[in-house]
């Protein structure tokens, strides 16, 4: 079964709180336009609004909260994730259940451990040997490319690629409101067992100067090599719906 953490570590919501700002026109970019990852406040809440669909046409619709439990003075940050309704979900062979998880993120927003509250015990996780997501600061255009490896439990840890870039500037509208966003796209690739899964996905933050929040994501899963599991992720997407 799929630990719960679900491409929610390549995909992860990295948060933050704060207000909005005035929106370009829709679809507009800047090239001289830059991203800086903001420090999320302390107390920091933010509501999702979460879709999964699978290989076997099953579709969870679910709501995520997220709360910002700790920020240090190096700029690293704690953040809180679970699913309201505690539902256990399983599709086919795959854990699809969003477990109670602690994320621990460094000064750029990037993932480095986290640690899942499972049925049958905790499991602590980690990122080693390279970075997750966007650096911090990065220009529309610029991109990245990077290898890493999680590790979670005893397991001897799954290997990814990940290569992205900021693509632009966009103003989208989501249930918590109309806001400038910064698009980041990028593919995540990992092989398990013969099989190669590749997601695709975006992710748009905040752009007002305030906060740089995550405001939707969007990710699409290919497979190749073999067969995935029954119950495997073909899409995922997220919303914010409200936070303060």
């Amino acid at each position: 079964m799929r630990i719960a953490v679900a491409t929610l570590a390549t995909m992860s919501l990295l948060t933050a709180c704060g207000g909005g700002g005035a929106a370009p026109a829709a679809g507009t970019s800047s090239a001289a336009a830059t991203y800086t990852f903001i420090i999320p406040k302390l107390a920091a809440h933010l509501v999702y609004a979460e879709r999964l669909v699978d290989n076997l046409n099953n579709t969870v619709n679910r709501t995520i909260v997220d709360d910002v439990t700790a920020v240090n003075t190096d700029g690293s940050f704690a953040m809180h994730e679970e699913d309201p309704s505690h539902n256990r979900v399983v599709s086919g062979s795959i854990d699809q259940t969003a477990y109670p998880t602690d994320f621990q993120y460094n000064p750029s927003a990037q993932l480095t451990r986290w640690v899942i509250a499972q049925t049958a015990g905790t499991v602590s996780c980690a990122v080693t040997q390279g970075s997750v997501g966007a650096p911090s600061p990065l220009g529309v255009g610029a991109g990245w490319n990077t290898s890493y490896t999680e590790i979670c439990g005893a397991g001897a840890g799954m290997m990814l690629t990940q290569s992205g870039s900021l693509a632009g500037m966009e103003t989208i509208t989501v249930a918590a409101g109309t806001f400038s966003a910064f698009k980041f796209v990028s593919t995540v690739t990992t092989t398990v067992n013969g099989i190669t899964r590749t997601e695709t996905a975006s992710r748009w933050r905040d752009a007002s100067g305030g906060d740089t929040r995550t405001l939707k994501t969007a990710s699409t899963y290919t497979y190749s090599g073999g067969t995935p599991a029954a119950g495997a992720l073909v899409s995922d997407s997220r919303e914010l719906q409200s936070y303060r």
